[in-house]
């Protein structure tokens, strides 16, 4: 039987608590690698859903290391930004291993500098892991679907991480610190399940309404930016009707302009520091549109059918790995119910037309 993308959704809970038992093993080379270098930032390459994962865990890493993390598009990095920073720590992401763009990013790179670009990749066989001088195990193995669900929230977790390990042996963190924060990110997948039963549940309140909008925006802040660019990426792949994800203060310096009665509006709340100011702009602008859906971490202040209360507490920069599961449910289900099979590829040569995949 061919798998769907929501098997792969039931799988995250499991495939995120083996990454997790596994961190150690995945990022044994890359740690002994980094041992000896002096760095004062990271810079990551990747574009799609890889990048998406990628802003949903940054601040988590930043903060962390109390350094800057940035995310490049590798195609500007190939043909225009031809700047390298030597005191900058490389890492590129690419789920399946076979993204164009990437790869010759991370080639520009090791050939110009000489400097290793560690690769995220869920196949060591796969064209970027042979390119790259230190490719890293996402450890979520290969999603047989087009559109990456459980590969999305394995990269998130892998890149936070990442981060923790690093942490603990450059000595941002205590051990101390380092136990408290496992517990958290332990507890935080183990909740999993539960997000999906509660996502499935708010779609089902609210599919009649949903089926019928043809005009989306996502908005978020701090992690729940890169959800709102997953809802996106995956929300326009599989329903294939526009959504378009901004940042929260972005939307309210001009997007906002183009909201009529028929705008959707779904706001991932975090439940962080920017909070107030985005229930500000949910009450402005439900006076001139009642298609406003909310996905927050927890909160009693909107308690109707449109709001999903994920009911549970933890770090703002860890949110991301709960918030991204409704998106991915909404994606799948809403586009089966307006009537798409996922399983017919459209536009079957354009990959090989445009060369975005090797």
């Amino acid at each position: 039987m061919t798998a769907t993308m929501m098997d792969y959704i039931q799988k995250e809970k499991e495939t995120n608590l083996n990454i997790f038992n596994k961190r150690k093993e995945l990022l044994a080379k890359f740690l002994d690698d980094v041992k000896q270098l002096n760095f004062n930032r990271i810079v990551v390459l990747a574009t799609g859903s890889s990048s998406n994962a990628i802003e949903s865990a940054r601040y988590f890493v930043s903060n962390l290391l109390d350094m800057e993390v940035s995310i490049k598009m590798p195609f500007v990095v190939s043909n225009y930004d031809s700047f390298i920073d030597e005191r900058a720590l490389y890492f590129a992401v690419s789920q399946g291993g076979h993204s164009f763009s990437t790869i010759e990013a991370v080639k520009k790179i090791q050939k110009k500098s000489g400097r290793k670009v560690y690769t995220f990749t869920s196949d060591l066989e796969s064209p970027i892991a042979k390119v790259s001088d230190l490719p890293i195990d996402i450890g979520c193995g290969k999603e047989s679907v087009g559109f990456v669900t459980m590969g999305m929230s394995a990269t998130v977790l892998i890149f936070i991480l990442t981060g923790l390990e690093l942490g603990l042996q450059i000595g941002k963190i205590t051990e101390e610190k380092y136990n408290e924060i496992c517990k958290k990110i332990l507890d935080t997948i183990y909740y999993t399940d539960e997000v999906i039963k509660l996502s499935n549940n708010w779609y089902e309140k609210n599919k009649a309404e949903l089926v019928n909008g043809f005009k989306f925006s996502a908005i978020g802040y701090g992690s729940g930016f890169g959800v709102a660019k997953e809802a996106e990426t995956k929300i326009t792949e599989t329903v294939r009707r526009p959504m378009v994800g901004y940042e929260l203060e972005e939307y309210m310096h001009g997007p906002y302009l183009a909201v009529d009665q028929d705008s959707y509006m779904i706001f991932i709340d975090n439940h962080g520091q920017l909070k107030d100011r985005q229930d500000s702009l949910r009450q402005y602008m439900s006076a001139y549109t009642s298609h406003i859906f909310t996905i927050q971490m927890m909160g009693t202040e909107h308690s109707d059918d449109k709001t999903l209360n994920l009911n549970f507490e933890t770090s703002e920069h860890l949110a991301a790995l709960l918030l991204v599961i409704p998106i991915q449910i909404l994606s799948y289900r809403l586009s089966g119910d307006i009537g798409i099979d996922l399983s017919i590829k459209i536009f079957s040569d354009f990959d090989a037309k445009l060369k975005s995949k090797i």
